[in-house]
């Protein structure tokens, strides 16, 4: 295995935020994955899991554990189902499966997420989950490498199972069920999703994607008579959280050089040398206010890799 020591974390980070981690194994395939937990199990490390590195906040606090940079790449196809391993990005997938005439993913690129990572956040986009092409998922439990079906998982929005405080399973991988079906046309909408994201939401800029998930709850409906478009989205029966963000008067307010997105208010951009400490403030500025405005609590959507990392 590929372990190296001390490594800046906010180099594998699309927020470009982090300290340093005492070990930090680049696994290839599961045999460096399985050796990189054996020896965290000796030295009674904690172990973290990087995978493309958005949607997750990673502490300035020196990590004395492991880190897992999944690197795994392989991806397999049988009639019309794809088996990707958890490095493989959901973009790679998409188009692996239009080689072999496969569609039904057409979301997926859109989202700068690793397989491993879509799967434990139920990553989704433009009306499109990653549980719902999902059917198995292979991880590494207990000494075993074991295959599981996608229904045994709990999934929900932006959650499943693997997201449970007491869940120590490593994902390895997925199997996604397609269908065949006209690639140039789907091909077309991967385009027309990516263009549509790049109109709405930050590009080229250092961030980690959206920080709150959309709300899902019961919202005052006194609320229509000062924000109209409310009753469009309590009839949906999901607000989305930039749209709550912005109402409240958040966009571009900072804190260090942590910034609320000019652009897309559920996104927040580093415009510098941003640190952890800024961003958890500025989550906790927008969380309040935004229920100061609405009366209701917005949940984060994304991960943490802290100090306080699970021992496997």
């Amino acid at each position: 295995m590929n372990i190296q020591e001390n490594i800046a974390l906010k180099t594998l980070s699309t927020f470009k935020i982090g300290g340093l981690a005492k070990y930090v194994v680049f696994a290839e395939n599961n045999e460096d994955i399985i050796s990189a937990l054996r020896f965290a199990q000796e030295n009674s490390l904690p172990v973290g899991i990087i995978g493309a590195g958005c949607n997750l906040l990673i502490s300035d606090d020196d990590i004395d554990g492991l880190v897992l940079k999944m690197n795994t790449k392989a991806i397999d196809v049988k009639n019309t189902q794809l088996f990707a391993e958890a490095g493989v990005s959901l973009a790679n997938l998409t188009a692996f499966g239009h080689k072999n005439n496969l569609i039904g993913i057409e979301w997926a690129p859109s989202v700068p997420s690793s397989v491993g990572g879509a799967i434990r956040g139920n990553a989704g986009a433009f009306g499109g989950e990653t549980k719902d092409k999902l059917k198995q998922v292979r991880i590494y439990r207990d000494g075993q490498i074991i295959d599981i079906d996608a229904d045994e998982i709990g999934f929900e929005y932006r959650y499943s199972g693997f997201k449970a405080q007491n869940n120590r399973d490593i994902i390895l991988g997925g199997l996604f069920e397609l269908e065949l079906g006209d690639v140039a046309s789907s091909q077309k909408q991967v385009r027309d999703n990516i263009v549509k994201k790049n109109q709405n939401q930050p590009v080229g800029v250092a961030c980690s994607g959206c920080i709150f998930k959309n709300y899902e709850g019961i919202i005052n409906p006194s609320l229509i008579d000062k924000f109209p478009e409310l009753e469009h989205f309590i009839e949906k029966g999901i607000i989305p959280s930039g749209y709550l963000i912005e109402k409240a008067g958040l966009k571009g307010i900072s804190s260090g050089n942590i910034q609320v997105s000019e652009k897309h208010a559920n996104y927040m951009i580093n415009t510098g040398d941003g640190q952890f400490v800024d961003v958890m403030n500025l989550i906790q500025i927008v969380k309040d206010k935004v229920f100061q405005e609405f009366g209701v609590n917005i949940e984060e959507e994304v991960v943490y890799l802290h100090k306080q990392m699970k021992i496997i």
